[in-house]
């Protein structure tokens, strides 16, 4: 059957208006209401309004033709998503459709690197160590597996927002998660639309596949020398975020013991070329973890480590004490809890064991940025739910973590609203009042004028646009005179 020659049979060839749709709508409706009722089950606020199925339903087949008609004859979850439009379950719809949305970007992940995924994702949490093949990928939370996804490039940064609001609408509005919020047919539609387009059909871009090639490369060919330095030139022009995934990610091929020895090779020679456009807190991640391996007892990584930052003359980043890296470890992991689902049930544990382990010096150099601001994310919250996102029984740690801040961690903040996991949340109300409350604390605690007048522009920014922030023409200027 032809593409052109499809029509949608959901809709009857006799019913030609709005009103006929309902009548026909309404003719299986009343069915299922009379038998929930004949089994003393609530019939109140479980089926979506008729009005708003019609609107699912008439617009639904202008929408799937984002889908290719090969596509669309495979896919069960649009089967069953019109099914439970059209019985008016939209809760059900929208999870079948997210089940499907998740599916589709890990296979997008599996066709592009498996393991340089995977050693981005342990660079965030360490819980992701060991992960190798596809079916791993399972053990990756939904909110991890689109941040690390964007940070590749596989998704850009407004699609990313765009299917974190869809992931959104499922935990807090569908049938994965007990709720009484309702969806719109509008809504129903926008969602379907968005994970059609951004992650279902979606392909990655051809800077992304330059580095699946550059990746394949590294660990395959014998490179000639003379093209290292225009590698390395050619690179440094991706997303800073880029480069230095890439940096912390061929580091951890490099300490593997199970590479062979001319990936190492090219990892050498290629390295140098790289180094200097990394952000300071790349250099003192893998700095620390010369002490984490050594203190583990792992010979090999220490090694290697050691051998790493001699190329890149960077030794004076070498951490000896293990107290940075498992400093980090559990930063990484309270970011993880914070951004899965009931955050706001679930941080104060991790936020006690990170308070019992500071040392007694301080935050170390190499984990302060990482501690700002994760500390400064746990203490905005995500704006959702009756608790404003935040965990209320942390709060009070988030809170002596935030008095001893000093200036040095005050301009790591002011930068943070470059970092988009930071700003990401700041289009909600809430998550708007309590960073602005959190600039008006930070303003007492240091007379630099520069980060003064910074701090002014974030209170005084418009209402759920501090997101927008680093892109204003005054951040930009005023951020040249703040130095991280």
């Amino acid at each position: 059957m032809k593409e052109d020659s499809f029509k949608m049979e959901l809709i009857p060839k006799n019913v030609a208006s709005p009103q006929q749709m309902e009548t026909s709508i309404a003719a299986f409706n009343k069915p299922i209401a009379d038998l929930l009722d004949f089994c003393g089950l609530p019939t109140v606020d479980v089926l979506s309004p008729i009005e708003e199925r019609r609107k699912v339903i008439y617009a639904l087949e202008s929408t799937l033709e984002i889908l290719p008609y090969p596509d669309r004859q495979k896919a069960y979850y649009l089967s069953k998503f019109t099914v439970a439009v059209t019985v008016g379950l939209f809760d059900g719809a929208l999870s079948f459709l997210w089940d499907e949305t998740i599916r589709a970007v890990r296979n997008l992940v599996s066709g592009f690197d498996l393991q340089y995924f995977f050693q981005i994702a342990e660079t965030i949490s360490p819980k992701y160590k060991n992960l190798v093949n596809s079916e791993d990928l399972e053990a990756i939370s939904e909110h991890d597996l689109l941040e690390i996804t964007r940070r590749i490039g596989l998704i850009n940064d407004v699609n990313f927002k765009r299917l974190e609001h869809v992931n959104y609408m499922r935990n807090h509005a569908s049938s994965a998660h007990p709720n009484d919020h309702e969806i719109t047919g509008i809504e129903l539609l926008s969602l379907l639309e968005h994970c059609l387009k951004h992650a279902i059909t979606a392909k990655p871009d051809h800077s992304v596949i330059q580095i699946k090639q550059l990746l394949d490369n590294i660990r395959k060919n014998d490179i000639p020398d003379e093209d290292f330095e225009h590698i390395g030139k050619d690179f440094i022009k991706q997303p800073q975020e880029r480069i230095d995934d890439f940096m912390k990610s061929i580091f951890g091929i490099y300490v593997d013991p199970r590479q062979d020895a001319q990936t190492k090779v090219n990892i050498e020679k290629l390295i140098p070329y790289l180094w200097g456009s990394c952000q300071e807190d790349t250099k003192f991640y893998i700095g620390t973890k010369f002490g984490y391996y050594r203190n583990n007892a792992d010979l090999d990584r220490k090694n290697s480590t050691q051998r790493f930052l001699e190329i890149v003359n960077g030794l004076e980043y070498k951490d000896e004490d293990s107290l940075a890296a498992e400093l980090i470890e559990k930063l990484q992991n309270l970011r993880t809890v914070h951004f899965e689902w009931n955050n706001f049930y679930n941080e104060f544990p991790h936020a006690k064991s990170i308070l019992d382990s500071i040392p007694k010096t301080g935050i170390p150099d190499s984990s302060r940025k990482l501690f700002v601001k994760i500390i400064s994310i746990c203490f905005v919250g995500n704006g959702k739910g009756y608790k404003q996102g935040v965990d209320e029984n942390a709060l009070p740690i988030y809170n002596g973590f935030i008095q001893s801040f000093g200036v040095t961690e005050i301009k790591h903040f002011v930068h943070l609203f470059k970092d988009h996991e930071f700003v990401y949340d700041l289009d909600t109300s809430l998550a708007d009042q309590r960073i602005k409350k959190l600039a008006e604390y930070l303003k007492t605690k240091t007379k630099d004028i520069h980060i003064l007048d910074l701090l002014d522009l974030v209170i005084k920014f418009p209402l759920k646009s501090l997101n927008k922030l680093s892109i204003d023409s005054r951040y930009k200027e005023i951020i040249k005179h703040i130095d991280e």
